[in-house]
């Protein structure tokens, strides 16, 4: 019994020894509670908001209430990650002894922020790098983020890891909805007329994120805001119908409504109550740019059964 116990406390130590070897890269776009990024092997990239001529570091130089405060009155853009910030990511994951990282960063049909991680990591060749394309931005980001980390803490390996985050990539979707078009029409995202049609007849569209390419599409449309919560549930448990029996978290993301975000959360895991983990995360910055306040949106992701969740 005490060779059994002690071949249990060497496999696990090997299995610390592995994880400490696999560092994940996200951004800042990925709105994890900082709590997350301190427990797992989770290194965050900021992003860039810009006005004018300044520049400012999402979450560093500049934070969500100061864009909701100012964005009315200021014309807010966003910009790639500097490459310092960049390099000073990569030069810490080495430091800390990471010997192999994988590179989650927002989708890449709205940024180009993946290439530059690509780019950069030529520039260490003692580390093993793996860029994805997450097709997803906000909580499904950080949801994607978190599962990997949990993953390579469990002490799987690299290659199986690859594997397992293009599969989590599939099986992560996120529903959220808009209290306005207007910054969607700023950024060039849509057009004037579709926005200014979309307000006036008080249409909350429901987007989500194609699970083939990244690129947002309407998932649904509700018409006036008290519709929207009910019908983010509804698309849920329609999500979950479609994967009977298979394990699953849950992710709910607001956008400077907590009251509103939290009995989004409540709701979501009544109608959904088996869920191994509940990320609630706080819209960021760069993204609160494009979609403005009062977001609100929910998302599922499937779990491989045949592993720890």
């Amino acid at each position: 019994m005490r060779c059994a116990a002690r071949l249990c406390v060497l496999i696990e130590e090997n299995r610390m020894e592995a994880a400490n070897k696999i560092a994940i890269i996200t951004d800042t776009c990925c709105d994890l509670p900082q709590e997350y990024l301190k427990e797992y092997p989770i290194f965050c990239v900021p992003l860039v908001v810009t006005s004018g001529t300044e520049s400012y570091r999402d979450n560093i130089d500049i934070t969500v209430e100061t864009i909701y405060a100012r964005q009315k009155n200021e014309n807010f853009k966003t910009s790639l990650p500097r490459p310092q910030d960049i390099e000073d990511v990569y030069s810490a994951i080495a430091r800390q002894g990471y010997t192999h990282v994988i590179v989650l960063m927002i989708a890449e049909c709205l940024s180009s922020a993946n290439n530059l991680m690509r780019l950069a990591a030529e520039e260490h060749p003692e580390l093993t790098v793996k860029v994805f394309d997450s097709k997803s931005a906000s909580i499904g980001l950080g949801a994607l983020a978190v599962q990997v980390a949990r993953y390579a803490v469990r002490g799987v390996a690299f290659d199986p890891l690859c594997e397992l985050t293009k599969r989590l990539i599939d099986d992560t979707v996120v529903y959220f909805s808009l209290d306005t078009l207007e910054y969607l029409q700023r950024g060039g995202r849509i057009g004037r007329a579709t926005a200014l049609a979309g307000g006036l007849l008080q249409i909350k569209p429901i987007l989500t994120f194609d699970r083939k390419d990244g690129m947002i599409s309407t998932a649904a449309k509700v018409r006036g805001r008290r519709g929207v919560q009910q019908r983010l549930i509804e698309l849920a448990t329609e999500l979950a119908a479609k994967h009977p029996g298979e394990e699953y978290n849950l992710v709910v993301c607001d956008g400077n409504v907590p009251e509103e975000g939290a009995a989004l959360e409540a709701a979501l895991t009544r109608a959904l109550p088996n869920a191994h983990r509940v990320l609630h995360g706080k819209i960021d910055a760069t993204l609160a740019v494009h979609l403005g306040p009062n977001l609100l949106g929910v998302g599922m992701q499937f779990l491989n059964s045949k592993l720890p969740a």
